[in-house]
């Protein structure tokens, strides 16, 4: 096409102009808005992962037997870890029974744990699960869930410490 056509088509009187230039508002608008939800999202996942490596690795060393650590084994009590990874959830995420978030009164998103896994030897604490939240845009409806499988491993005996955040 050439200029003049374009002049032509701006120009035109019948109205086809405003139509096409809504419609590119309105694409325009609704990509902003999926990217900004998408980016959010991405945002929200990557602050609770972050923050449950925390409690894991918290669980983990909290429940450590160190009569064995003297000796250079690493043992662990699986259920005083998998307990206080409980207590963390509850008191330093502030999640209520059911392991939602709320910010006042607006539910923000809720920890689905599928596992939780805890050996003694080695000392390992694995949580699988996924992060369940909702869009804040109205017309981008349904749950969203986020996978996730945190674990933390201590094994002094060979003086090593791993820890792993996986997706």
């Amino acid at each position: 096409m050439d200029v003049n056509k374009y002049k032509y088509i701006l120009q035109n009187r019948k109205g086809d102009v405003f139509i096409f230039i809504v419609i590119l508002v309105f694409f325009i608008l609704t990509l902003s808005a999926i990217l900004i939800e998408y980016f959010r999202m991405e945002s929200l996942y990557q602050q609770v992962e972050y923050v449950l490596q925390r409690g894991v690795n918290a669980s983990v060393e909290y429940a450590m037997l160190d009569e064995y650590r003297r000796d250079g084994h690493a043992r662990m009590d699986s259920a005083l870890a998998e307990e206080r990874l409980y207590e963390y959830l509850h008191e330093s995420m502030k999640l209520d029974a059911d392991l939602s978030k709320y910010i006042g009164e607006e539910w923000v998103y809720e920890l689905e744990i599928k596992h939780i896994n805890a050996t003694d030897i080695p000392p390992r604490l694995t949580l699988e699960g996924a992060l369940k939240t909702r869009s804040i845009f109205s017309f981008l409806t349904g749950d969203v869930r986020l996978p996730f499988r945190i674990s933390s491993v201590r094994c002094y005996l060979v003086r090593c410490e791993q820890t792993e955040g996986l997706r």
